[in-house]
């Protein structure tokens, strides 16, 4: 997925808020928000209720945060493995201890599928720790890979340190036992020098894991289904996605890790394997069943036609037209065309006609008027009859006016109410603004905030301001500036709940 697609999906995340409550306008730290929007990118569709899943082979389950809560039958290792088996894939991302089940109904997934999370949190040297903090070591993937399409493709183009590299948050230690039956792989760990939180020695090998893969094999060879386990579900949340302003990009941000790359090869691996690609997803967040990725945002509005005075329109006309016609002259287009089309003889017959038609209705007007009295503008002449005509359409009035008297209030208004009507700036039922939603990282949000009160009372304000004619383009500027954070989801207006 590109940077700019990328950005738009920050515009779908703020309604996704917006629509699940969030009236502070801003996608939660710890929300799964970016990770939903992209498996709606990827053309997932959502299933709401495990005894929906009929198809294995078409549908991917994913279980996040404590997989204890999961429903029933999810919670059983036997049936996760009897999916996995029929051709589903899964994935399970989990810093929590699984070595025990809220759900009755048999083992838990872990000890069918021999991997343990103890739910002991890990950390490393602050230059293998995302952004130096303590908690979060930069993922490094293993070396090893198969000849053809592995899991490991999953870790393509992820380095393990830097801007490039995979950030997580408080992982959980894990054990990994490969399941006989099972082409297992060992995909990724942490630095050799990682320890526990609480604890100041490093772990032990074994239980230095962070990703593992594990796919049915039958006949000598690997089936459509899949497992993917990782030992924390944070990687996928919203405040670790590594999206940063930068004001120098093209897109105006950048990325300072690759847990968004990471995300997307996540879902490409889920989806492929199968004999069409998956489209049914069933997302359970801490035993929590997500109903729905994303929000479609509506299209925006067409621009009003502008409201050009016909002059204006006769000018560009004219211009367009002078080159057009010339050139036709030259080449003696007009006259071929009439002597192809019509011949010599009709055309004066034509010509006659026409200037009979024109003389009569002439006479007529003349005689006509010999009965009509004469009328009050007759005793004035023509060039003061002409000083009392309006110059131009209204709106040149209205505005030269505004000139004249060093005021272009009305004009500010208008051009703010284009832009900000588009982006629900209308005045509340109280006639009050309503409340400007900023995003959570900005570092110029009373600037910001201010400029747009200012703006809206322009465009929308009681009592008309003074815009003189030095700040007709500081206005424009200042506009046009909050337009484009508004584009991009660094703010927007919200709905007035008093």
């Amino acid at each position: 997925m590109n940077l700019k697609f990328a950005c738009v999906s920050t515009a779908l995340l703020l309604a996704c808020a917006s629509a699940s409550g969030q009236q502070s306008g801003r996608i939660r730290y710890e929300g799964s928000e970016l990770f939903r929007f992209a498996l709606h990118e990827k053309k997932l569709k959502e299933v709401i209720d495990p005894k929906e899943v009929v198809s294995p082979s078409d549908t991917i389950i994913i279980l996040t945060g404590d997989t204890s809560r999961a429903p029933a039958p999810l919670a059983s290792g036997f049936w996760l493995e009897d999916f996995i088996k029929q051709g589903g894939a899964v994935l399970i991302a989990s810093d929590n201890s699984n070595q025990f089940n809220l759900q009755a109904g048999g083992p838990t997934w872990g000890t069918t599928f021999g991997i343990t999370l103890s739910g002991e949190h890990l950390t490393s040297e602050k230059h293998n720790c995302y952004r130096g903090i303590e908690g979060r070591p930069f993922v490094r993937r293993r070396n090893r890979v198969w000849p053809n399409a592995s899991p490991f493709d999953i870790f393509a183009g992820i380095e393990n340190q830097g801007d490039n590299a995979l950030a997580t948050d408080h992982p959980s230690e894990m054990i990994f036992q490969p399941k006989p039956g099972y082409r297992s792989s060992n995909l990724a760990g942490y630095a050799a020098r990682t320890w526990r939180i609480d604890g100041p020695f490093a772990i032990d090998p074994r239980q230095n894991h962070f990703a593992v893969a594990l796919e049915p094999v039958g006949f000598n060879s690997v089936g459509p289904g899949r497992l993917l386990v990782l030992a924390d579900h944070s990687v996928f949340i919203n405040g670790m996605m590594g999206f940063r302003d930068d004001p120098d990009s093209d897109d105006g941000f950048k990325f300072d890790n690759a847990n968004w790359q990471f995300t997307n090869n996540t879902i490409d691996w889920l989806k492929a394997g199968s004999h069409k690609p998956r489209s049914r997803c069933l997302l359970i967040e801490d035993g929590r069943i997500a109903e729905k990725f994303a929000i479609e945002l509506p299209p925006p509005p067409k621009p009003p036609i502008p409201n050009i005075p016909p002059e204006v329109l006769a000018n560009w006309l004219l211009n367009h037209s002078n080159q057009i016609i010339d050139e036709a002259q030259e080449r003696n287009i007009f006259n071929r065309v009439l002597e192809n089309w019509l011949g010599l003889p009709r055309l004066l017959r034509w010509f006659l006609i026409a200037t009979t038609i024109v003389f009569l209705i002439h006479a007529l007007r003349w005689l006509r008027r010999g009965y009509r009295k004469a009328e009050p503008s007759s005793t004035l002449t023509p060039g003061t009859q002409s000083r009392f005509l309006p110059r131009g359409g209204v709106l040149r009035q209205r505005t030269a006016a505004q000139i004249e008297v060093g005021n272009l209030f009305e004009a500010a208004s208008r051009r703010v109410r284009s832009r900000f009507d588009v982006l629900g700036g209308k005045p509340a039922p109280n006639g009050k603004m309503p409340p400007v939603l900023l995003a959570s990282d900005l570092r110029d949000a009373p600037v910001l905030q201010h400029s747009i009160g200012w703006l809206w009372l322009i465009g929308y304000g009681d009592e008309p301001m003074a815009v003189p004619l030095g700040e007709w383009d500081r206005l424009n500027a200042m506009l046009e500036r909050v337009s484009r954070r508004a584009a991009r989801g660094d703010w927007s207006f919200g709905q007035d709940v008093a």
